[in-house]
């Protein structure tokens, strides 16, 4: 984006009247582009020639300098928009907004290319990256060759260590790192060979249908043998790794689970665990049943009749968003409270 000494020398000659390929290159886009925008079905997004009537015999389209300058301003950025700052986490766009309306990445708003959007400076999102590295990062929590899962318990006589990191080096192989409880950093592989076995081990289960998750907050532990672990182990038994996501923000484990039954977890069988769920979900439902526990997402369908043309607005505003139909609506209701 030009600085304003720059505009202002520009607008000296503003009166001047310019080819499409001159405003193009001014706007800093192709001419397809432009003749898009010149086309566009809504008037706040389009930039009007100045003989749009008699454009054919005048050999193209003309614009007044001034005009060009205007939508320019409007139409280039500077700073990133919530979707482009969503791609540089790895996260979805609904993950920055939560960011911004929890006060936590500092964002401003500005008309841009016709609608009201969030804009994040580059410097504080990447304060916000490098204060919390692992901030937003779904964490890759199964290894379906070796029959690794995140925060696995392994043995070795009477110490406890766990697997603290799986990181994905391609499709193909996945590498597994234990923490012992004296802090030791072990690869899978030196694991094995110093005689470490794993303590549990899981089935894996069909992906659960159905839309949302419930979501658990945990603290980070620093220990092998934190309380908190036996309890992620139990819906990675009961759920498996299809049906769980784990993130690990700051000083946070959120782990998301679909709606499932904990069979055979019940008030009078594992009380502990029961109120240790409770206190530490975030959202959804924990509802006991006569044969268990039922994590539910606590999302509940909602269906409403509109006209095809209101319709086709919604999707549109979504798509404009980078965002699914959901994501937007959950995003409104949000802003909204």
């Amino acid at each position: 984006m030009e600085d304003s000494k720059e505009y202002i020398e520009k607008s000296k000659n503003a009166a001047t009247y310019i080819s499409i390929v001159e405003a193009a290159n001014e706007i800093g886009i192709t001419t397809t582009s432009l003749y898009k925008i010149v086309n566009h079905e809504d008037p706040s997004k389009k930039l009007e020639p100045v003989n749009r009537g008699t454009h054919r015999g005048d050999g193209g389209y003309r614009f007044r300098l001034s005009d060009v300058l205007e939508f320019k301003r409007n139409y280039v950025k500077k700073d990133l928009t919530s979707t482009e700052a969503a791609k540089r986490l790895g996260r979805s766009t609904t993950f920055v907004h939560k960011l911004i309306r929890d006060g936590v990445l500092p964002h401003y708003e500005a008309d841009y290319r016709g609608k009201r959007t969030f804009f994040i400076k580059e410097a504080d999102l990447e304060k916000y990256i490098q204060e919390n590295p692992n901030a937003g990062k779904v964490e890759t929590i199964y290894d379906k060759r070796k029959g690794v899962f995140l925060f696995q318990p392994f043995v070795k006589g009477d110490q406890l260590a766990r697997v603290m990191e799986l990181k994905r080096v391609n499709n193909r192989k996945i590498e597994a790192w234990l923490k012992t409880i004296d802090g030791r950093r072990l690869s899978y592989d030196t694991a094995l060979n110093e005689g470490w076995t794993p303590l549990m081990e899981i089935n894996e289960r069909k992906l659960i249908n159905g839309y949302g998750y419930a979501r658990f907050e945990f603290p980070a532990a620093k220990s092998p043998d934190s309380v908190i672990y036996p309890i992620i182990e139990e819906l990675y038994k009961q759920a498996g790794p299809a049906n769980m996501k784990i993130t690990q923000e700051s000083e946070i484990i959120s782990v998301e689970v679909r709606k499932c039954v904990l069979s055979g977890v019940m008030p009078d069988t594992h009380p502990d665990l029961i109120v240790k769920l409770e206190r530490f979900l975030k959202s959804g439902q924990i509802i006991p049943k006569y044969d268990g526990t039922l994590i539910d997402t606590g999302i509940m369908p909602v269906t409403i009749y509109l006209t095809e043309d209101k319709k086709n607005r919604l999707l549109k505003k979504a798509e404009e968003r980078d965002m699914t139909l959901q994501e937007y609506m959950e995003e409104c209701l949000s802003f909204n409270n």
